[in-house]
């Protein structure tokens, strides 16, 4: 190995980005990848009207729980392996370079063009709702105009194309910066929240709330919307097992980012502390303000009609409105209050989409550092501190996924996401299950996270395996549940065939090249540990 090590097997001896997020700023990521907005909605329409029946504080909690398990096992990948990209540097150093590579690659990419569905759901969902509430609301008919240009294609590129030139600039921000950003979209996210509950806690009960929806929705509305989902074909089913049969299947749609700083360890003070309690923490506060707001919801109409909004809006043609924002500014249609949860919202946004920037960029810059592309994409701008040439690729990856989704469609590119995620996920995880016995040594030397035991059996194999039963099972649901596991038909198989091929020809066309160009085989690189 002596001429191995006079080889360079690294970009540099350094990685050149510094320690900086501390918990608080670990939970901030994770709060804004679950989003207190994008998935603020989910609960009150999609959940409600895709299982009809089933509680959304059940739903909720069995979804949380769950996903503590899958949050303790990638802090425990981000605690052995505190690099950028700590699960495919784990994954590749533990079972194998080509699947992990592999399997990053596809998750990457993915990643990014979702990065641009979610900033297409600015202009395409997120303004038509606030602007359309405003308009029913102060009878605005510009708000409303507004609202159905920005849904058009046109709009979602045009609006979508200047919100994210403002996520690029955020990003190649100092990473310090970039937390603090985050910090006031925290602030500004609970402000909207607080709104949402003094709204919600205002009315007097049921009859307000019928009254208030009746003013602004029509006379006889709001007592027509459970017979018109019935006879669009809404089922209604209030067993336990469908709740929590609905919780396995969506809480990772739901909560999807809590774990996302693993993505980024070398940048996590403390990692071994701070990943697993900003992941919880991040897990827990979403939770809590989600049912907070269905209890303070329930209070004043029943599941059956939250579910037969949310029914109407996601499986018919009638104009419906089944947003938490629209139910509280109804009861106080304040013009200051409105536009504190629009600002919120808007903001938290646009924090949303921060998160799949940076954690996508930290993927690819740990594929640069390692040298299996180009290593001029892990440079550090000296001035800066990030990665801008990683930060632009993810750019110009997300402005292709806008433009997809003005094309073809938001929430599929979600869904479908989603099972993308899960997939890709099965090797890393697999990975941290064995590593006590794959990989003896460095194990011993891992902090006390990962060296737990329970008896003789190291917890992490332990949690591990209920990571990985919890990600088969999602991936099952996905062809059992397909309304709600996304339409999983040849072409989205075919497209994740594809992008792991891509994977394998990177990972092995470079090993080629670096073989007959520099007498190095990149399979030394994956026997080392990147340095810091």
């Amino acid at each position: 190995m002596a001429d191995v090590e006079t080889k360079k097997l690294y970009a540099r001896k350094s990685s050149g980005l510094v320690r900086t997020i501390g918990m608080f700023g670990a939970m901030v990521f994770g709060v804004h990848c679950i989003s207190l907005s994008s998935s603020g909605f989910i609960p009150f329409s999609w959940v409600a009207s895709a299982w009809p029946g089933a509680s959304i504080i059940g739903v909720l909690t069995v979804a949380m729980f769950l996903s503590l398990f899958h949050a303790f096992t990638y802090a425990s990948i981000g605690s052995a392996m505190p690099r950028s990209g700590a699960d495919y540097t784990l994954a590749s150093r533990t079972l194998s370079p080509q699947f992990a590579f592999a399997s990053s690659f596809t998750l990457a990419v993915f990643s990014a063009m979702v990065s641009g569905a979610l900033i297409a759901w600015i202009p395409s969902g997120i303004i038509p709702t606030l602007f359309q509430s405003m308009g029913i609301i102060f009878n605005n008919e510009g708000f409303k105009e507004f609202a159905k240009w920005s849904g058009t294609p046109t709009g979602i590129i045009v609006i979508g194309t200047i919100c994210l030139v403002i996520v690029y600039l955020l990003m190649i921000l100092p990473t310090r910066t970039i937390v603090t950003i985050l910090e006031i979209g925290f602030i500004l996210g609970v402000i909207a929240w607080i709104i949402i509950y003094i709204s919600l806690g205002s009315a007097k009960g049921p009859e307000h709330f019928k009254a208030a929806w009746d003013k602004f929705m029509g006379a006889g509305n709001y007592d027509s919307v459970i017979p018109a989902a019935e006879a669009a074909g809404m089922k209604w089913d209030p067993r336990v097992g469908t709740m929590t049969l609905a919780g396995l299947i969506m809480g990772f749609w739901v909560f999807y980012g809590y774990y996302i700083p693993t993505f980024f360890a070398g940048e996590v003070k403390q990692a071994s502390k701070n990943l697993l309690a900003g992941s919880w923490a991040s897990l827990i506060v979403t939770w809590a303000i989600f049912v907070g707001g269905a209890i303070l919801l329930q209070r004043l109409t029943p599941l059956k009609w939250i579910a037969a909004e949310g029914y109407l809006a996601n499986n018919t043609d009638k104009f419906a409105m089944p947003w938490i924002t629209f139910y509280a500014a109804i009861l106080k249609p304040n013009i200051i209050l409105v536009a504190l949860v629009a600002l919120g919202w808007l903001y938290t946004m646009i924090n949303l989409a921060q998160t799949y920037f940076f954690y996508t960029s930290r993927i690819i810059f740990a594929w640069a550092f390692d040298r299996l592309i180009p290593e001029k994409i892990s440079n550090v701008n000296p001035k800066l501190h990030s990665p801008v040439v990683a930060i632009t690729i993810i750019a110009i990856i997300s402005e292709i996924g806008i433009i997809d989704a003005a094309t073809g469609g938001v929430m599929g590119a979600q869904l479908n996401f989603v099972f993308f995620a899960v997939i890709t996920q099965i090797v890393p995880v697999l990975a941290m299950t064995l590593f006590p016995f794959l990989k003896p040594d460095l194990y011993d030397q891992s902090p006390d996270i990962v060296r737990m035991k329970l008896g003789k059996i190291p917890v992490i194999t332990i949690i591990g395996g209920i990571t990985l039963a919890y990600l088969l099972w999602m991936i099952i649901a996905s062809f059992l549940f397909p309304a709600v596991g996304g339409r999983i038909g040849p072409g989205v198989l075919g497209t994740l065939v594809g992008m792991y091929a891509v994977g394998f020809i990177i990972y092995y066309v470079t090993r080629s090249y670096r073989l007959k160009k520099e007498g190095i085989d990149i399979a030394w690189t994956f026997k080392s540990i990147p340095p810091v």
